[in-house]
């Protein structure tokens, strides 16, 4: 009989000012309805723009250092998990290659190491960065890496973040880190817009920040004057269709932070990244000379572009790219969304035309889209002082004729085209005429729509050493065969569930999805787009937030109670085990051994593969989530290790360090094992896909940070104390857990 051994681990207010609005403000002006004249809308939206101006100033436009991020007009959002990042060392060229290769490429990239960690123990969001494999010294070379391949690098910063150690003002924080490690700037996750004190704060270190609000930074009272110090934001574009994704009118609308300024330099990444279908939001990007927010990995779910998306995501992007070094799509003379002269919206053909500033009249360019199904025409009229100029079909690489003050434009059907008017065709037009007839060879129709989730495996684990059932080592309870009605469910807060299929209560049945939420519940997605969210156990063909299963399990034998950290220096000192990065190792020690009187807590601040390491030198391994659960529940399908309600003292009380072994009797499950829920996290079974790796945490915490009634978080752990049948992904190196061990 295999052993093994249970694992555990311990585990804005005004910052999110304006998220009232978060749902009802209008991020984009409407198209002009079908009988308005265009240049009575047109009018409508330059007096919106007037009264707002006035509490507008363009400071950060200024800094010669932030020009960067008019062109950035590709940028993912990547979690440290993903394998093509790392995978046991920084691979930033491998990752780049990879994103070349598939869609193009990037102009910056957000980095992401925090949540859905954050909260498991008091490290707060900067400690996840000191934390990174190599700590900020790697991140700086990971950073210049990024800057050799022409790629800016940003942070996500999370005001949540309220109920982790503090160490100053968060400005203050952030700006002095992204200096040390040559970052460009950051991402305010939740957030409608950027407080002023994040751009003095690195003003004073003579070190101007780019600053991006998830929000977009538009504003719910009128007040525009934090557009003048954010030049970049994210965009929700679309309407709700549920809590997860979005519908796009026919008609794509005018953003209206890039419309603000005058010159049209700020830039906004449209994103979407729910949906399976990204044509949509990248076709509203291309119209608006706006960047696009290309995230794939989404809390772990690999939410891949499609191959079609790709395709058009790399043409529209070649294309932006061009247009913004030389100052088409910013610092532009006008922008004439809409124009007239380019659309067809009967046929659902709408252009933007951007004209130049400070050349001679004759350079002009429409950026156009096709949201009808099919491949259609549209006959361009050109002004009059544009028909001494050369006409190009930059999508097709070809110059085009004109007759009688015409010309026509075939466009794909849901693609993109641009036509430029220009009287220099110089060598970088050439180079771009001939790159886009190569990539626009094949129709986007040959490219495939459909998406796939990436197919998960489970990582195998072994006792090195078998046991007699009937010997039982001291301290380790037998668990008899059984047939074990497995059922438990993924809480993770974000990629929706299927309310029709909801066994154990996590999808949200209230009112709580038409506001912000909150991790109580998961906010139902329609149809199947839910599906690849959490995990892929080997019975299962997919990766899926419900998990069902009849099982045969035992006899096996499991640690009574949990690793302790007397357990753990005995190990130790048995093993000569030293880890070769020491950084948070047992970082609750002192001197290299238990503090007084924490000898028979729970060790906590171990990795997962010290853990694994533990349990091999004594011939054990951690249990399966299945075989935690079978421990933990018994087979009468009990919510918790002693029945059906939530009681005191059956677990610790809420707090920061792990109760001591054995300090609640009444909590024993039904074989007798101690501390199964409500005291420290525990390790089971690991998975991996092509691009992240995750462990299975079960059991809950005591350590449970509060922060608000508010979004995003109630508990900023996400921790639910302890029902059975929910599980918790986790993903990351080392930061917490620790073992309690068990046998097969």
């Amino acid at each position: 009989m295999r052993l093994w051994l249970r694992l555990v681990s311990v585990s804005v207010s005004g910052v999110l000012a304006g998220r009232d609005c978060w749902n009802s403000i209008a991020r984009t002006f409407p198209a002009p309805e079908k009988d308005q004249p265009h240049e009575l809308w047109l009018s409508d939206l330059k007096r919106w723009r007037e009264e707002h101006l006035r509490s507008y100033v363009d400071e950060a436009y200024q800094e010669d250092t932030l020009y960067w991020t008019r062109t950035s007009f590709v940028q993912p959002q990547v979690h440290l998990y993903d394998r093509y990042l790392f995978d046991g060392t920084w691979t930033v060229e491998r990752y780049l290659k990879d994103l070349k290769n598939r869609y193009g490429g990037i102009d910056s990239v957000l980095l992401w190491p925090t949540y859905t960690n954050i909260g498991i123990d008091d490290r707060n969001q900067f400690d996840y960065y000191r934390a990174l494999p190599g700590g900020l010294h790697d991140l700086a070379n990971v950073t210049a890496e990024f800057h050799r391949h022409n790629v800016k690098v940003l942070w996500g910063y999370n005001p949540w973040d309220q109920a982790t150690r503090r160490e100053g003002a968060d400005w203050d924080v952030i700006a002095k880190l992204l200096q040390a490690t040559g970052g460009d700037g950051f991402n305010g996750d939740t957030m409608m817009y950027i407080p002023e004190e994040f751009w003095r704060a690195s003003l004073r270190l003579g070190y101007p920040i780019a600053a991006e609000p998830e929000g977009g930074g538009f504003s719910c009272d009128g007040n525009w004057s934090s557009a003048g110090w954010t030049p970049l934001g994210w965009g929700y574009f679309g309407h709700k269709i549920d809590k997860m994704t979005y519908s796009y009118d026919f008609a794509p609308g005018v953003d209206k932070l890039k419309w603000l300024d005058p010159k049209g330099r700020h830039l906004t990444h449209v994103c979407d990244r729910w949906s399976k279908n990204r044509t949509s939001a990248i076709q509203l990007a291309f119209f608006n000379g706006d960047g696009y927010e290309a995230w794939e990995n989404i809390w772990g779910l690999f939410n891949r572009l499609t191959e079609r998306d790709a395709a058009l995501l790399r043409r529209a992007a070649t294309l932006l790219r061009w247009a913004g070094r030389r100052n088409y799509t910013h610092d532009f003379e006008e922008w004439i969304p809409h124009t007239p002269e380019a659309s067809a919206p009967e046929k659902g053909i709408f252009a933007s035309l951007f004209r130049r500033r400070g050349v001679r009249p004759g350079d002009a360019l429409w950026l156009v889209v096709n949201k009808g199904m099919v491949d259609a025409k549209v006959d361009v009229t050109i002004p009059s002082e544009l028909r001494e100029s050369h006409l190009f079909d930059l999508y097709k690489g070809v110059e085009v004729q004109r007759g009688a003050g015409r010309t026509s434009l075939e466009i794909e059907g849901l693609g993109v085209s641009a036509l430029l008017a220009t009287r220099l065709a110089d060598l970088s037009l050439q180079k771009l005429l001939s790159e886009m007839r190569l990539m626009t060879r094949s129709p986007l129709a040959s490219f495939s729509p459909a998406w796939h989730v990436l197919h998960q495996e489970m990582d195998p684990m072994f006792s090195p050493k078998t046991f007699d059932p009937l010997k039982a080592p001291a301290g380790m309870v037998l668990l008899p065969r059984a047939r074990f009605n497995f059922s438990v469910s993924g809480t993770a807060l974000e990629g929706g569930c299927q309310a029709e299929e909801d066994p154990h209560g996590v999808c949200c049945h209230s009112k709580i999805c038409n506001g912000d939420g909150s991790p109580d519940c998961q906010c139902a997605i329609t149809g199947s787009h839910y599906f690849g969210v959490d995990v892929q156990f080997p019975w299962e063909q997919q990766p899926g937030r419900n998990h069902r299963r009849l099982l045969d399990l035992g006899p096996l034998l499991m640690d009574q109670d949990l690793v302790t950290n007397n357990d753990f220096l005995s190990y130790l000192n048995a093993s000569g085990y030293r880890p070769s990065d020491e950084f948070n190792f047992l970082k609750h020690w002192e001197h290299g051994r238990p503090k007084p009187g924490d000898e028979q807590k729970p060790v906590v601040n171990i990795g997962l593969e010290e853990a694994r390491a533990f349990c091999s030198f004594y011939g054990k391994r951690l249990p399966h989530s299945y075989e935690w659960q079978y421990a933990a529940q018994g087979l009468d399908g009990r919510r918790y290790p002693w029945g059906n309600e939530l009681s005191d003292g059956r677990i610790p009380k809420a707090g920061h360090d792990p109760a001591a072994i054995g300090e609640h009797p009444e909590g024993t499950s039904p074989f007798g094992l101690r501390d199964m829920v409500g005291n420290v996290w525990q390790y089971t079974d690991s998975f991996r896909d092509e691009h992240t790796r995750s462990v299975l945490l079960r059991g809950s915490s005591r350590y449970q940070p509060k922060v608000s009634e508010a979004f995003p978080s109630r508990v900023q752990s996400l921790n639910w104390s302890a029902g059975l049948e929910r599980q918790r992904g986790r993903r990351g190196r080392r930061d917490g857990p620790g073992p309690q061990v068990a046998v097969v």
